[in-house]
């Protein structure tokens, strides 16, 4: 399909997300209104909760909108921009809501020699301890980056193509594989926080923390075809031998109690003081509580350790089963 020059398409892909859905679609609507040249495709994943019915009903006349059931996120994407015609792709989640002047800041970015853009979603002005807390810690400042969120996401059509895409077999993690690829490819990924985006749905509990956390996680094997053995995956690894270790010493060995105790308490707490160590240095601040932090990465490394168990579990399942376990964990 011929690409339009200097236009939008924008791909949302929906599941569920009917608190939301409606302020993230009248945003972009505005922005599309104030730029004046892009398009909206919607695309559902088999929502029950009536998001379907809200699109067909009452964005259907604004939006191309359809239904796609039974494959992954990236798959629902990736249909998206095949009907898509416009030079650059946009990815927005369809519970962000962007500003007015999204498009006219993006074209900004990309006009300066960027492939690729957007930035990590800002959070809503009250937002909870864990979101906060977990936005604190990965905090990004403007220039290169190897990776930008598929939540607030754009990328020069043809760039896209030449990668193939996002990678449709993959559960979660199939943003970092993608920027992984673009950069790989010599594409120029610049994180703008003028084309800004807001979360209205962050992890704002702990279990939510930690089924989100699960599903990103399913993804992370993935990835070794572009890095081989990652960090964050080098260190769950590392961290789940340390508690292992940290079990048997405490139940096996014949040290004084204190002692097991001790051990087990260091070897428990290294890699989430590691990672925070590392995140410090890494965003050059440490805006929140150190306690509440190693909290966070104590539920993010069990739910790392639980999407292996899910994993193992899903090697055999039909692909219809694996969809319904991705929807249930994606929420």
């Amino acid at each position: 399909m011929p690409e339009t020059k200097d236009k939008f398409s924008v791909v949302m892909p929906v599941l569920n997300a009917r608190e939301h859905l409606r302020a993230a679609l009248d945003s972009i609507l505005e922005a599309m209104r104030q730029y004046g040249n892009a398009e909206l495709i919607v695309l559902d994943n088999g929502s029950n909760d009536g998001s379907y019915e809200i699109l067909q009903t009452e964005y259907g006349s604004r939006a191309r909108v359809l239904q796609v059931r039974g494959v992954t996120v990236g798959a629902l994407r990736n249909h998206g921009t095949a009907l898509a015609d416009g030079e650059f792709l946009t990815f927005i989640d369809s519970d962000c809501r962007i500003v007015p002047d999204y498009f006219s800041q993006a074209l900004g970015v990309l006009r300066s020699g960027a492939d690729v853009t957007g930035s990590k979603v800002a959070l809503e002005d009250s937002p909870h301890w864990v979101e906060k807390t977990w936005h604190a810690l990965h905090a990004q400042r403007n220039g290169a980056v190897n990776y930008i969120n598929s939540g607030n996401l754009v990328v020069r059509r043809q760039a896209f193509l030449q990668v193939g895409g996002f990678d449709e077999k993959m559960i979660g993690c199939e943003d970092a594989d993608l920027g992984a690829r673009l950069v790989q490819n010599g594409f120029k990924m610049v994180q703008a926080h003028a084309v800004h985006a807001v979360h209205l749905a962050g992890d704002k509990t702990l279990p939510i923390f930690f089924r989100k956390h699960t599903w990103r996680g399913m993804g992370m094997f993935g990835m070794l075809k572009n890095e081989g053995l990652s960090k964050p995956l080098l260190i769950t690894f590392a961290h789940l031998l340390a508690c292992l270790a940290a079990v048997a010493i405490l139940f096996v060995t014949p040290l004084p109690l204190y002692w097991r105790l001790a051990i087990f308490v260091l070897l428990v707490n290294l890699a989430p003081a590691f990672t925070i160590v590392y995140r410090i240095a890494s965003t050059k601040t440490a805006a929140y509580s150190l306690l509440q932090a190693m909290l966070l990465y104590h539920v993010y490394y069990l739910a790392r350790f639980y999407a292996m168990w899910k994993l193992i579990l899903s090697w055999r399942a039909s692909p219809e089963d694996r969809h319904a376990m991705s929807a249930r964990l994606r929420g």
